[in-house]
């Protein structure tokens, strides 16, 4: 008897619960500081139960999710996959642009070149309890803006981790060799949202301290009008994008000031709620966005943006690299520490992951 996919989905989340009780039942004693390797095992099956919210919706690669923090669509189909929407269940606020998505995968590229766009590539996809996927094959045509072939796979899984947040997880397994790989991935919201970045202090600035630090909203200028405003990791990252990867487009990159942190932040005017975009330093060498401006005719779009550019390393055959992002709904107080403290706990996290012991642990 054939079952539909709601039902199937009920299954697994009853079998994955069974699973952790039967775990509990059998796992050794331990000291409450010091987690074992089941320990590990146990709280990521916990957590998937926790967090398992996404339900296919009518169309197969289209899965709806919510949480008591918020509600929302992701789409692995067509040009604007990733999240399509995503509600804000205290203010009942859609912070996604209505046309668009956010955590878009857009431009594959390296230097001086562009290998693929995902938005127009083929791809297969598939799903799990807790998560969604895309796998985008090594390309075997040019296409429209596309200068070579992409010589590898690139997968995107979508995972609800908290009540608040969606990571994406992008792993690129290589099959050329590339100078300077990225990943361009476009996030588009409301048009009312307002941008905020955290940099580095100027060489000579009075303000050298990083607690001084605070969140700054990039706002229109004569000197960058018309430009996407580029916040890089460091000198070596603000040549990247103008290495020539962008030649073929109508886009010029001004790269700026340095990030401090790898944040981006959109807040409402009441500075209330805030749509919090993140990634680790390691995985994530340049942040872009368009600046702000009171007056439409001022904007560079009709939305509210911040890119991502993802990896940044050289990559060889058989190399195969993973990065991360989270995106998160917040509330906001007069100082807006939250995004801060959701970024460093993030960090922390990924820190952990790299961490030799807990990878070996992973292994058992």
């Amino acid at each position: 008897m054939k079952q539909d996919p709601a039902s199937i989905l009920m299954t697994h989340l009853q079998l994955t619960i069974l699973l952790v009780a039967a775990m509990s039942a059998m796992a050794p004693f331990a000291v409450a500081d010091e987690p074992t390797g089941r320990d590990s095992a146990r709280e990521n099956l916990n957590k998937a139960a926790q967090f398992s919210a996404l339900q296919p919706a009518s169309n197969k690669d289209r899965f709806d999710f919510e949480t008591e923090r918020m509600r929302g669509t992701i789409r692995l189909d067509g040009a604007y996959h990733g999240v399509t929407e995503l509600v804000d269940k205290a203010t009942g606020r859609q912070v996604i642009n209505s046309k668009l998505s956010a955590l878009n995968l857009y431009r594959l590229m390296s230097v001086n070149r562009v290998m693929g766009v995902p938005r127009y590539m083929n791809r297969t996809t598939k799903s799990a309890i807790n998560w969604v996927e895309a796998t985008w094959p090594p390309s075997d045509a040019h296409l429209g803006e596309v200068t070579s072939r992409h010589q590898g796979q690139v997968t995107a899984r979508y995972q609800i981790s908290s009540p608040q947040a969606i990571d994406l997880t992008i792993t690129v397994e290589s099959r050329g060799t590339y100078a300077g790989y990225e990943l361009f991935l476009s996030n588009y919201f409301d048009k009312s949202l307002i941008p905020y970045v955290y940099l580095k202090p100027v060489h000579g600035s009075k303000q050298s301290s990083r607690d001084l630090v605070q969140p700054i909203v990039p706002t229109v200028n004569d000197v960058f009008r018309g430009t996407l405003l580029v916040f890089p990791r460091d000198a070596h990252a603000a040549r990247l994008g103008l290495d020539g990867r962008w030649d073929l487009t109508d886009i010029q990159l001004c790269p700026v000031r340095h990030y401090a942190d790898c944040l981006a932040v959109l807040a409402d005017s009441e500075r209330k709620l805030g749509v919090v975009l993140m990634s680790h330093p390691r995985d994530c060498f340049a942040l872009s966005t368009r600046y702000h401006a009171e007056r439409d005719e001022d904007r560079l779009t009709t939305y509210s943006a911040f890119d991502l550019s993802l990896f940044g390393n050289d990559l060889l055959p058989d190399n195969r690299r993973t990065v991360k992002v989270r995106l998160a709904l917040t509330a906001l107080d007069e100082n807006m520490s939250q995004p801060l403290e959701l970024y460093r706990a993030f960090v922390s996290e990924r820190d952990a992951e790299r961490d030799p012991v807990n990878l070996q642990e992973v292994a058992k």
